[in-house]
């Protein structure tokens, strides 16, 4: 079962290539071959720039892999985008930065690797909705029976039941066509992800919500005690900590493209 997960989020990222979809693209493709993963699809885009603010505007992109993902949410605008590699496979957590920085470049990051198999006994973060860019969650579900249809209607409904925002239908695919060992799904949701990754070998899933919203913890819980009986673990995890004070904001951005007004 998928155990590794880096996360990194970044600040100080170049509009242009923040907002270029050949280079998000060649992204995910090196991420996936210079760790050694094993992708089974061809990275998924989804440009985002129908938000209510166009600040939040910029593009998802997601590669499933044998058992897990690669994720990347860029906020153009707001100079910072947002990174998920989840995978069973070992790899060198500086040489992820460093492709992720080389082809998509930020002045400073924030890294963690998790350990997926220890993570749900340690405290839980505190999460501050006025610093942090969101909250998010990564849960383990054992002795459990899911097929791709189950996965698929799962995911088709589970934004709505939390307050998020759906902006594609759910991408379910098994890591083979004969003999599969993994079902994969994810569901994007407005600039972040919600992801299934069930061993049908342990019969055991993780489950991954990530909000670039605050969200209601109690709503969490009681979706995940109505789907799976308590029969879950869920450990919570702050993105974007402090992330206010790292991108460029729209105040300055508005002072600087205006400025020439004031020379007249």
């Amino acid at each position: 079962m998928p155990h590794l997960h880096f996360v990194m989020d970044a600040y100080g990222t170049v509009e242009e290539h923040a907002n270029n979809l050949m280079a998000v693209n060649e992204l995910l493709n090196a991420v996936a071959h210079e760790l050694g993963l094993h992708p089974v699809m061809p990275p998924f885009l989804v440009p985002y720039y129908y938000c209510n603010d166009a600040e939040d505007g910029g593009i998802s992109a997601f590669l499933i892999c044998e058992g897990g993902h690669i994720t990347v949410h860029t906020f153009p605008y707001r100079s910072c985008y947002f990174v998920d590699v989840l995978s069973d496979e070992f790899y060198s957590v500086d040489k992820a930065e460093a492709i992720f920085k080389e082809k998509l470049h930020a002045d400073n990051t924030i890294i963690r690797m998790i350990d997926r198999r220890t993570i749900y006994d340690a405290t839980e973060e505190r999460i501050e909705a006025g610093k942090d860019f969101g909250p998010h969650y990564m849960i383990e579900v054992r002795d459990v029976d899911m097929t791709m249809e189950w996965i698929y209607r799962f995911l088709d409904h589970i934004a709505e039941k939390i307050n998020m925002l759906a902006i594609t239908r759910p991408y379910v695919i098994t890591d083979k066509k004969n003999d599969p060992n993994f079902i994969s799904g994810l569901l994007v949701v407005a600039q972040s992800h919600i992801a299934v990754h069930y061993d049908l070998r342990e019969r055991k899933a993780m489950i991954d919500i990530f909000s670039c919203e605050f969200i209601e913890d109690a709503q969490i819980r009681e979706l995940l005690d109505d789907s799976f009986k308590g029969n879950w673990q869920c450990k919570l995890f702050s993105r974007g900590s402090k992330h206010s004070d790292r991108y460029l904001r729209k105040t300055n951005r508005v002072a600087i493209s205006r400025a020439w007004s004031g020379n007249i």
